[in-house]
């Protein structure tokens, strides 16, 4: 087992103690092989164990163990008997939990073109398969989708999880048009759990007036066994009299209520191509959307929304607005205009403020290849502190340029941030994206960001007149950068970079702990030809 220490940032620079006591501290696990082609996770329990997931093409799905020593202490294959892991390019993870102490899975896969929900229970000691749950099926994907007005009728299966306790819910859309014989108001349900994983609720998603037919999901929201909360909009294939077009709406099921309660947000008549995600902390209750169409100059197309908790009723909204971010980007990374970033997620915290991770994007199409020509550009990263009203209290901006396989979505942190994944890319080499985003870490006195980076542009020491975007893994190496007192540092947390060697790691695979503060992560070394694997847990 091996143990690194950085406690000297650029020698010749004198840090304050507090500083040095603000470097972070590196523990990796035993070697192993660089892992194949396919999805890794890892789960840091509260019994103090590290689960790692590799799902594997050739392999299945594999469960390695680490105790509170990082030792590896268990080594095993998941044998599932109805859930099919051999056939992983029809598989979708939408979620891994710890629930009750145990690691617990949440697998959806087409079965005869129906996507088919799974749920796999783990003992958080041995990996060993103790329960293996179909919680839901859909209609065949095999029709064509409603899509209108840039809102696409959702049909799919989708789990949220109580992030104070180990409540959860699972959605299930069924988005194909409507028949004849079809009974509207069964086209959508959720189910609502305890961490017993039984049925404490389940109800049904319709409009009781019929004002709208179809739905595209945006997010959900669970409180305990008190409440789950939905985002959708609501829109129609054909307008009708009276009709105002696509809206938000934000929903509330109770436990006394067999159908979800809306509220109708006016003010998004007519939005379409609509994310957001919906946030719980004590009394507050916040859904931030990002209309993209609604961003022009002057305008984020970024909308705080605050609900009553007891009712679901809306109390106002606010067009955020960045102006110091902005400010930041033109005197640190020479913009010449507004920073126009896409929001990736949003930490709401107990006092109401809260802290927005955006990532600007650009799209462009390469190559013939139907599967693999559509690719986005991940660029700079802006991170705003806002206070209770939504306003900047202090940002935070880096420089950054990656390009991933693929259209990427906004709130795609929040997804990954539970182990969202689709088997998208067939060939291997394609599928980069684990490795590139970003992610932060907070605390009251310094922050990190953390981000795999294009090699030869730290070779040079980011002096570039034209910076090359990260494609490839293996031209990646780890950075953190500590911002600390108005001041941002850069750090080589496993080395500094050079041409014969580098680190990079698994972004997609880590999990964070606020409560220890430690950072859980896959890296990949390479000297010359030769690489390894291992499991580094930063402690910040």
């Amino acid at each position: 087992m091996n143990y690194l220490r950085w406690s000297v940032l650029l020698g010749a620079l004198l840090i304050s103690s507090f500083a040095i006591a603000q470097v972070p501290v590196v523990t990796l696990g035993p070697d192993f092989a660089e892992p194949g082609d396919g999805w890794d996770k890892l789960l840091q329990l509260r019994n103090g164990n590290t689960v790692y997931l590799h799902f594997s093409k050739k392999d299945g799905l594999l469960v390695n163990i680490y105790d509170s020593a990082r030792a590896l202490k268990v080594a095993d294959t998941v044998h599932a008997s109805q859930w099919n892991a051999a056939d992983l390019e029809s598989t979708e993870i939408d979620g891994i939990f710890e629930i009750n102490g145990q690691p617990v899975l949440f697998l959806q896969q087409l079965v005869k073109y129906n996507p088919v929900m799974y749920r796999l229970i783990l003992d958080g000691e041995t990996g060993k398969l103790l329960r293996e749950d179909k919680l839901g099926e859909l209609p065949s994907v095999q029709h064509r989708s409603v899509f209108v007005d840039d809102n696409l009728a959702s049909h799919d299966m989708y789990v949220e999880k109580d992030v104070n306790s180990d409540y959860y819910a699972v959605a299930l859309f069924s988005g194909a048009p409507v028949q004849k014989n079809d009974s509207v108001r069964e086209r959508i349900r959720v189910m609502h759990f305890s961490p017993g994983h039984e049925l404490i609720n389940s109800g049904l998603f319709y409009m009781p007036d019929s004002s709208y037919s179809y739905f595209s999901y945006i997010d959900m929201a669970v409180k305990g066994k008190e409440k789950v909360y939905m985002g959708t909009v609501g829109f129609n294939a054909k307008r009708k009299d009276g009709d105002a077009g696509a809206k938000v709406l934000f929903s509330m099921l109770s436990p006394d209520s067999a159908a979800f309660a809306h509220e109708v947000l006016d003010y998004t008549a007519g939005f379409g191509n609509v994310g957001g995600e919906i946030q719980v902390a004590a009394s507050q209750l916040r859904m931030l959307l990002y209309v993209s169409p609604q961003q022009k100059d002057g305008y984020s197309g970024i909308i705080m929304n605050t609900f009553r908790e007891s009712t679901g009723k809306l109390k106002k909204h606010v067009q955020l607005s960045f102006p110091e971010l902005s400010r930041n980007v033109q005197q640190n990374l020479n913009y010449k205009e507004e920073y126009k970033g896409t929001p990736q997620r949003i930490h709401l915290n107990e006092d109401g403020s809260s802290t927005l991770l955006m990532e600007s994007f650009s799209f462009f199409k390469q190559g013939n290849s139907q599967l693999n020509k559509l690719h986005t550009n991940l660029g700079d990263i802006g991170i705003a502190l806002l206070d209770t009203a939504g306003r900047e209290n202090s940002t935070l901006a880096v420089s950054k340029y990656q390009v991933i396989t693929g259209v990427c979505e906004p709130f795609q942190l929040q997804r990954r941030s539970k182990s969202e994944w689709v088997f998208r890319n067939k060939i291997a080499a394609l599928n980069t994206n684990t490795w590139l985003s970003y992610d932060y870490i907070p605390s009251p006195d310094v922050s990190f960001v953390l981000f795999n980076d294009y090699l030869q542009y730290l070779d040079t020491g980011g002096q570039d007149k034209v910076r090359k975007p990260l494609k490839y893994a293996a031209d990646a190496n780890f950075v953190c950068y500590r911002f600390y007192k108005g001041k941002m540092d850069r750090l080589f947390l496993f080395g500094a970079p050079e041409v014969t060697k580098g680190y990079a790691c698994m972004m997609g695979a880590a999990d964070y702990n606020a409560q220890t503060r430690t950072y859980a992560t896959v890296l990949i070394s390479r000297k010359g030809l030769e690489k390894k694997a291992n499991i580094a847990w930063i402690k910040f």
